[in-house]
């Protein structure tokens, strides 16, 4: 990976080749007495022996209908069969497939297939018929032999994400039939490479003990320790197995913004540590990576909001803030009023002038435990259902923030007493953030935060991987209305399965908040292990649930988690979240 960033302005380099699907490019040069192809000192050889090229002998498209008889063949060529519309029943070496439309399939020489269409059913398909051959060596120079289905990945359907760059390389097959001076063949040669390339490396990729999702996550993880280098996001593609369209869309999912935004916000972040005091712009450019100061001040203008002379003039400025607990805030005349939103703007590095109670496990209001050590003197309004509009009022407030959810509740008037942002809460806590940075003008700050969580989860998962990968988890909490199976898209479930990687129960669901059990159904769950929570108002069923006896028969697989910061959505509980489950499982696999 030590080629010039793509989207960098770059001195000219020599063209390398892609890393071939199916591994590296063996060492070594041609010989240079061969007879039949030399290569000029210095450079790299195009193709290795034993590698595939693919050769285009036909495409065909069929629309219309199919006849309803049943069909019996054995297959002898290599094809792609992409059936868009149509409705039946293939079998493939004695594999049932139902077809409904929108499917690829590969097939191989010497498989044996049934078809069986649907009496009357519209069909759209494409038939892609390929010869694919191996380069060998051969008295000294280089020659074609039949490449054999043995060498070649598995048939039958395939799974792709990128339908649509399925169906644009597809359609480019079909065009240049008839072309005399063979250009346009040329491009369908080149069409049938990419297209290959593109189903077959997404297949190795879904074989990979990682994910997609883990493996751009471990991208990730290279870029923050190798931000300095010259990386090239083609080959990033090529390491994750992907074509490099699927891996910026994963990267992009996973990450929240394009591979190569994500290189650039890390050596800018890198380089607001080194300015001021970090010698001329030119050579602070160079320590993180950048060979061009002029390209370097623009970007760190587009990522942090001001220019670096500017960055470097409001170093003091930035200092005079106020700080609580090893972090600067600045004071702001903005009330909030859900403890969310208060983990939000202390890491924002912000202190608001008015914040909520919230509720102990027997109701009676309290200090947010967790931001106690920056809050504790502020002015407190009351929590949820009991804010005391009245004190918000005197308090005079440029800006009010309020969820949406509040409406729900009943608890409304905010906009009587001062301008009042409303927004929608999501558990994905870095859509929030992103919103309340850009509209508060701490987006640089935002987007720190957003890849310092993203680091300590990438760390997390990879210390946690090989010994987590083949257990299963639950997460239950003790709620007023009694003991919860937390779904996958709770607060909980969203840091345990999502971030974490670790794998729910069977019967945990994506979405079901009213899915409750009884304290012994609770201990008949199979789970490796069974996390505990507890929400306001709660005492007496959670002290149910721990006094069942089979739920104290777990033993170490139980584990209690304290309601702080548990349960809670901003990224400082969440990042704390992470943190006490790393303590955890150091405590149990040591």
């Amino acid at each position: 990976m030590s080629n010039k960033p793509e989207f960098e302005p770059a001195r000219a380099k020599s063209a390398r080749v892609a890393p071939s699907l199916y591994g590296g490019i063996p060492g070594g040069r041609l010989d240079g007495s061969s007879s039949l192809l030399r290569v000029p000192p210095g450079e790299e050889l195009l193709i290795g022996e034993g590698q595939p090229l693919a050769f285009l002998r036909r495409a065909v498209h069929y629309t219309g209908q199919w006849p309803s008889t049943m069909k019996r063949r054995r297959v002898g060529v290599f094809a792609l069969l992409y059936v868009k519309h149509g409705r039946g029943e293939l079998t493939v070496d004695n594999v049932p497939i139902s077809i409904a439309g929108n499917q690829l399939l590969l097939l191989t020489p010497g498989m044996y297939m049934i078809e069986q269409a649907d009496a009357l059913a519209d069909w759209d398909v494409h038939y892609i018929a390929f010869k694919l051959m191996r380069s060998v060596r051969e008295d000294g120079g280089w020659s074609l032999a039949p490449f054999e289905p043995s060498h070649f990945p598995r048939g039958g359907a395939m799974s792709v994400t990128d339908m649509h760059s399925i169906e644009r390389l597809i359609e480019r097959l079909h065009k240049g039939a008839d072309d005399a001076d063979g250009m346009f063949r040329w491009r369908r040669q080149l069409a049938l490479s990419e297209l290959l390339y593109m189903i077959l490396s997404e297949q190795k990729a879904q074989r990979s003990p990682y994910s997609a999702p883990d493996a751009v996550r471990r991208c990730a993880a290279y870029i923050d320790q190798h931000y300095k280098d010259n990386i090239r996001m083609d080959e990033l593609a090529s390491w994750c197995g992907l074509h490099p369209s699927t891996f910026t869309r994963h990267f992009k999912a996973a990450m929240g913004m394009l591979p190569s935004d994500y290189l650039i916000h890390a050596r800018i972040e890198s380089a607001k540590t080194i300015l001021p005091g970090g010698g001329p712009l030119r050579e602070v450019a160079r320590q993180v990576g950048f060979c061009d100061e002029y390209y370097f001040s623009r970007m760190f203008k587009k990522v942090a909001g001001v220019s670096p002379s500017v960055y470097i003039r409001t170093a003091g400025e930035r200092s005079q803030g106020k700080e609580r607990n090893g972090r600067i805030l600045k004071p702001v005349n903005v009330a909030v009023t859900y403890v969310d939103e208060v983990d939000h703007l202390i890491a924002l590095g912000l202190l608001p002038a008015a914040v909520p109670a919230d509720h102990q496990p027997d109701r009676q209001e309290t200090v947010i435990p967790y931001l106690k050590p920056y809050i504790a003197h502020l002015l407190h309004i009351g929590c949820e259902l009991s804010i005391d509009m009245e004190r918000l009022r005197k308090l005079a407030p440029e800006l009010i923030i309020v969820g949406r959810f509040m409406k729900s509740w009943g608890v409304n008037g905010f906009a009587d007493i001062a301008p009042t942002h409303y927004y929608s809460w999501e558990v994905d806590w870095r859509n929030v953030h992103r919103q309340l940075s850009a509209m508060l003008g701490r987006e640089a700050h935002a987007e720190q935060n957003i890849a310092q969580f993203d680091r300590l989860v990438r760390s997390a998962r990879d210390r946690m991987y090989a010994a987590c990968a083949s257990k299963t988890f639950l997460f239950l909490e003790s709620t007023r209305e009694g003991v919860r199976v937390s779904p996958y898209m709770s607060n909980g479930g969203w840091l345990l399965y999502q971030q974490l990687g670790l794998t729910p129960a069977s019967i945990v669901s994506v979405n079901g908040w009213e899915h409750y059990v009884t304290p012994e159904e609770a201990a008949a769950i199979p789970a490796d292990y069974l996390f505990v929570g507890q929400r306001s108002g709660a005492a007496d069923v959670h002290r149910g649930l721990l006094e069942e006896p089979g739920i104290r028969r777990l033993g170490p697989r139980l584990i209690e988690l304290p309601r702080y910061p548990w349960g809670k959505g901003g990224p400082i509980a969440y990042s704390m979240g992470v943190k006490l489950i790393l303590a955890l499982f150091a405590k149990f696999h040591k």
